[in-house]
């Protein structure tokens, strides 16, 4: 059986087994899915008579006979083949032969090389490299061949096996295939460092490292492939050529030029190598395998093997300590974030675009939602970069989110920090009070729920972005987060694409953060984030690969694992399920609802209809006794309340919007008149509305008028002279009555840049008109004395206008001084300068205004207002039309 074994085996074997690259079966070949442990690279020619004369003549076995010549995985697949003169060619060709081979009888991306070729300067490989074309792992990035090259190389190699011990075997399994059988998805490739022309350019460190990885490295899924010259030294002396040679299969040149297995047994046995493929072939070949290595790269540890189950919802206490596992650390092992012990109290993330850093914020935020209630953990979360990732939680209404910012600016993520050292000083204050010197004393001491504070910044480096006083307080207000947070259960978690840059957050605030998380990054920002002298992650090859490191970035503390894969569909699955568990549980305790999170969604406009200011005052129907009515504009660029503009009854309270966004300034006007209304239903609108009759937005005011109980005067263009002059009227008997305080009258200019009545006239002193046209109304001299004196008696102007330019054709600067209150769309820096005395308005982008305050010489940039839909006009309708005092 032991002769007939592998004669079966070479008949049954197929294209990819036995080896004619000329066998039709490759043009509809694919990567294999099963493990093959035998790779071939020739024949040996057995002569039965060589070994005995004596062997059962019923066995009926040829006198001479082929079997294949083959490594064999997981301990016998190093290869070292030794030649002297003329003999490189062929050396050579059984290299590459036998990469071929692993790549073809190993599934998909098992396989991955390490290249040196100091001698051919990366021309015996170069067919190889095709495969960088789909996954530049699979063959180190390029072909090595200078020294310095070949030994940092060679040290990775070195650092992936101490890995592979220490963090994956330990005493559990007896080599690589034992821990891959048990890992699942999790399994390492095979890695083979191929090397030609040894010792060209190696150095006595390098060969000590060679033979290191030549007889340690089968253990670790890491072997050799080598040609040697025979005609050069040895550097260091011939003992680590040795101990290289006791690990390999060694081929040797004969004296006709033959190579001979260097074998006991074998060196009996003519050998016959085989040839690697012709060029064509191997770039077809190469281009298949590197497709489905690509499609086979993607690794996905099931969410589920990390989430509680159903009924262990918010089972999970973090008075002392939160841990949530996050993904799988070798075959049976489970990473967790753990903060709240010791030093591990702050976590900085780092991994570059694709790396699964997103994927792992959210697996955090996901579990930590299921396993702990928002009595323990509650969330800030902060999102720098141009996309959505965080806008899930508030989709799904998380209910541990107090604050969720999507695409955020600046402005706002510094008030986030703000207001979360508020509570560092707020929870500080409790703790003296209660004696306590920590949130687990405190709430033994209190039985009070104080939840720990997650804050979740990613792309925190934006804070950075501009040397200016904001990026000051933030790197004051972080550093101070860090250094006291850990006391009062609030803990800070950084997230970036990279760590260099961010000047201004110091070394000794990042020092302060003992939790790193690496993903795939640079070499550089490897060290940045671990250490000076932890470069593990550049190693790093797939998507969601991840070095978790709770000591500094201590090189010991170095644990490899696999972030966990949560899909988009099942992730809202889950929140969805943790926001049911939020309502029956709220229900059974009869618990008020908590305040919801406060949502700044930065690429997109506000939603009026989350104004509670305005719902307060549409539900009571009247404004706040005692207070002038107010217009919200928008949402603010903080945590504080709406943008707004009060309406006190004083010289300069009238609004003036400059910029070219036509429908964002239809919204605002919009946003104002209901605002308004609301607060008084007897108050008046004139509305000169600018918009073309064959816009759009030409619509919105009629709709806006049959949705409000108050008198709302749409004017046409042509009976612009003639409003001006009621409206001019209603200011002169309103000056000249005097006593209670009229109704007020708002006067809307949408499009002031088309309405030519009101643009200033030049001086007439030295007309020469009749005496009749002399004394017939001016309505922008009208115009201009209700922007002066309406205010005082309740009467103001909000207007807008397209440019700086169009503005002056209708305002002088006097006129200018009598809008107080300016908003301004993105414009020119010398426009800005002009309006405010600022260059802010050049640096707004999509979706942002600025509110100046003449009056108080402040600024405060805002998302204004959508459109009004028809079901938010409907409830207006409805809510007003309901007013007793309507």
């Amino acid at each position: 059986m032991a002769i007939r074994t592998p004669l079966a085996q070479q008949k049954a074997g197929g294209a990819a087994a036995i080896g004619s690259w000329d066998d039709p079966a490759w043009k509809a070949w694919t990567p294999p899915k099963t493990f093959n442990p035998r790779i071939r690279f020739g024949e040996l020619r057995i002569d039965l008579k060589t070994i005995t004369q004596n062997y059962p003549k019923t066995l009926q076995l040829p006198g001479s006979f082929a079997v294949p010549a083959m490594l064999t995985l997981p301990r016998h697949a190093s290869l070292m083949i030794h030649f002297d003169k003329g003999g490189r060619a062929q050396a050579t060709a059984t290299l590459q032969t036998t990469m071929v081979r692993l790549l073809t009888n190993l599934p998909a991306g098992r396989v991955r090389f390490t290249l040196i070729d100091p001698v051919g300067l990366g021309q015996n490989f170069a067919g190889f490299m095709h495969l960088a074309d789909h996954d530049d792992a699979l063959v180190g990035g390029r072909i090595w061949t200078e020294a310095e090259h070949v030994d940092q190389r060679l040290a990775d190699l070195t650092e992936h096996m101490e890995t592979v011990i220490q963090k994956y075997l330990r005493n559990e399994f007896e080599t690589i295939d034992d821990y891959n059988a048990q890992a699942g998805e999790l399994a390492e490739p095979y890695r083979f460092l191929v090397i030609a022309d040894l010792p060209t350019n190696f150095s006595q460190d390098s060969f000590r490292r060679l033979a290191s990885i030549a007889s340690t490295g089968a253990r670790c899924g890491v072997y050799v492939l080598i040609t040697r010259d025979l005609r050069q030294p040895i550097p260091g002396g011939s003992s680590q050529l040795d101990e290289i040679e006791s690990n390999c299969i060694n081929l040797l040149q004969q004296p006709d030029g033959s190579f001979a297995w260097n074998d006991d047994v074998f060196k009996q046995f003519p050998l016959t190598l085989d040839a690697p493929p012709a060029e064509d072939f191997l770039t077809k070949l190469m281009d298949v395998v590197g497709r489905h290595a690509k499609e086979a790269k993607r690794v996905e540890v099931s969410f589920t093997t990390i989430a509680p189950p159903a009924e262990k919802y918010w089972t999970g206490a973090a008075s002392s300590e939160l841990s949530v596992p996050v993904g799988r650390a070798g075959a049976t092992r489970l990473q967790s974030l753990k903060l709240g012990r010791g030093v591990a109290q702050h976590a900085l993330i780092a991994g570059k675009t694709g790396s699964g850093k997103s994927t792992l914020l959210h697996a955090l935020v996901t579990n930590t939602a299921m396993w702990y209630s928002p009595d323990e953990v509650e969330f800030y979360l902060v999102d720098f970069k141009k996309g959505v990732e965080f806008k899930t939680y508030a989709t799904n209404d998380l209910p541990h989110a107090r604050a969720i910012a999507v695409e955020s600016d600046r402005e706002f993520g510094l008030s986030v920090l703000q207001r979360i050292d508020a509570e560092l000083a707020r929870r500080g204050e409790l703790f003296r009070k209660a004696g306590v010197q920590d949130l687990a004393s405190y709430r033994t001491a209190t039985n009070e729920k104080m939840p720990r504070t997650l804050l979740i910044i990613d792309e925190f480096q934006e804070f950075f972005s501009e040397d200016d006083k904001l990026a000051q307080d933030a790197a004051l207000l972080l550093d101070r987060l860090v250094r006291q947070g850990r006391a009062f259960g609030i803990h800070v978690l950084l997230g970036s694409q990279t760590i260099g840059g961010t000047s201004g957050l110091s070394r000794s605030t990042i020092g302060q953060m003992a939790i790193r998380i690496a993903l795939q990054t640079s070499e550089a920002d490897s060290q940045l984030i671990l250490g000076d002298n932890n470069s593990a992650a550049r190693l790093l090859a797939r998507p969601g690969e991840a070095i978790y490191n709770d000591a500094g970035g201590l090189v010991e503390n170095n644990s490899p694992f696999q972030v966990a894969w949560l899909p988009d569909e099942q992730r809202d699955a889950y929140l969805k399920a943790v926001r049911e568990k939020a309502k029956t549980n709220g229900a059974l305790a009869g618990a008020t609802k908590r305040e919801p999170a406060i949502v700044f969604e930065g690429n997109a406009p506000a939603d009026i209809t989350k104004n509670r200011r305005l719902l307060a005052v549409l539900q009571a129907a009247e404004a706040p006794s005692n207070q002038p009515p107010r217009a919200w504009f928008g949402d603010p660029v903080a945590i504080k309340d709406p943008t707004s503009v009060t309406f006190r009854r004083q010289a300069g309270a009238n609004v003036l919007i400059v910029g070219q966004q036509e429908e964002a300034a239809m919204a605002l006007v919009a946003s104002a008149i209901t605002s308004l209304a609301s607060q008084n239903p007897a108050a008046t609108f004139y509305v000169l509305d600018g918009s073309p009759a064959d816009s759009p937005l030409g619509k919105v005011m009629p709709r806006l008028r049959d949705a409000l109980p108050n008198e709302v005067k749409l004017i046409e263009y042509r009976a612009t002279e003639e409003s001006i002059a009621e409206l001019h009227a209603e200011w002169s008997r309103r000056q000249s009555s005097g006593g209670a305080n009229p109704p007020p009258i708002y006067l809307f200019a949408y499009g002031l840049q088309r309405y030519r009545a009101l643009r200033k006239q030049e001086d007439s002193s030295f007309s020469f008109g009749s005496s009749d046209e002399e004394k017939k109304p001016q309505p922008d001299k009208q115009f201009i004395e209700i922007l002066r004196d309406g205010p005082p008696v309740g009467i103001h102007t909000i207007a807008w206008c397209d440019t700086a330019a169009a503005l002056e054709r209708t305002l002088d600067r006097a006129a200018m001084r009598e809008f107080d209150n300016r908003i301004l769309f993105q414009m020119s820096a010398a426009d800005s300068s002009n309006l405010i005395d600022s260059p802010l308005g050049n640096k707004l982008g999509q979706h942002r205004a600025l509110l100046y305050s003449e009056e108080q010489g402040v600024s405060e940039k805002f998302r204004p207002y959508a459109l009004p839909g028809d079901r938010w006009l409907a409830y207006v309708k409805t809510q007003l039309s309901a007013s007793p005092a309507s």
